[in-house]
């Protein structure tokens, strides 16, 4: 039985039509009937998170995105996504609240390298994320080590997110290809795109091997709780 899933959104725009997108392309699906019903709420008013996180803002996105996900609840889907990593600080805050399961793709990414033998992990990702150590902890209780771009490298990851992708501007893909070769220079079998802004550069450009995307993560954890997968949804490091 195909169940009804239901995403907030907006944590960017683009990330969030990437998001439904790659939902779309990881089911199994031959009929449109087999395919997944969504309800999206795209709110791009939803506070900054990474601001919020690191003292720079007073204003909580928490209380609008647990108001996104009652209003869901009420419209009876039957699991919640939520495709942006560093608003996953909320998520325990989230799930406590609601009464239906809300992914949480830093789980399904630790659950999905551990499976596969992966020992050390660069990640790419906000501040916000970096500095609560939002993988960290899920990634150790897995015997997953964490590394994380140098200041220089942070400082151009940040610079990739805002700058070029929340912007809609060119990516600077020589700073991405830099900071992405410091992590494996430093023992990363595999860099966690772990913002889903950082996504939109996957899709659009050539990243190379050994990525994974936190978007294709969440996707396929929300395809395999709501309709068939495709066997792609087993095979999403990139080679």
């Amino acid at each position: 039985m195909i169940k009804k899933l239901g995403i907030i959104g907006g944590l960017g725009p683009m990330a969030t039509a990437y998001f439904m997108r790659r939902i779309i392309e990881l089911t199994d699906a031959k009929t449109d009937q087999e395919n997944i019903e969504m309800i999206i709420y795209n709110c791009p008013s939803i506070p900054d998170r990474t601001g919020f996180i690191l003292g720079q803002s007073q204003e909580s996105p928490f209380p609008k995105i647990l108001e996104l996900a009652q209003s869901l609840e009420r419209q009876n889907v039957d699991y919640i996504a939520m495709p942006c990593i560093t608003a996953h600080y909320f998520h325990d805050q989230l799930a406590e609240n609601v009464f239906i399961p809300v992914s949480n793709g830093i789980k399904e990414a630790a659950e999905y390298l551990k499976e596969r033998g992966i020992k050390k992990v660069g990640i790419m990702a906000t501040d916000g994320t970096a500095s609560m150590h939002l993988f960290d902890s899920v990634l150790m209780n897995h015997d997953i080590a964490c590394i994380y771009p140098n200041e220089i490298g942070q400082k151009k990851v940040m610079s990739i997110i805002y700058d070029d992708v929340k912007a809609g501007k060119p990516v600077n893909m020589d700073a991405f290809m830099e900071v992405k070769q410091q992590l494996l220079d430093e023992g990363a079998q595999v860099v966690i795109l772990g913002c889903t802004e950082l996504s939109i550069v996957k899709r659009d450009y050539q990243v190379g091997p050994k990525v994974l995307d936190i978007v294709d993560v969440l996707a396929a954890d929300c395809v395999k709780k709501c309709a068939k997968p495709r066997i792609e949804c087993e095979n999403l490091i990139t080679i």
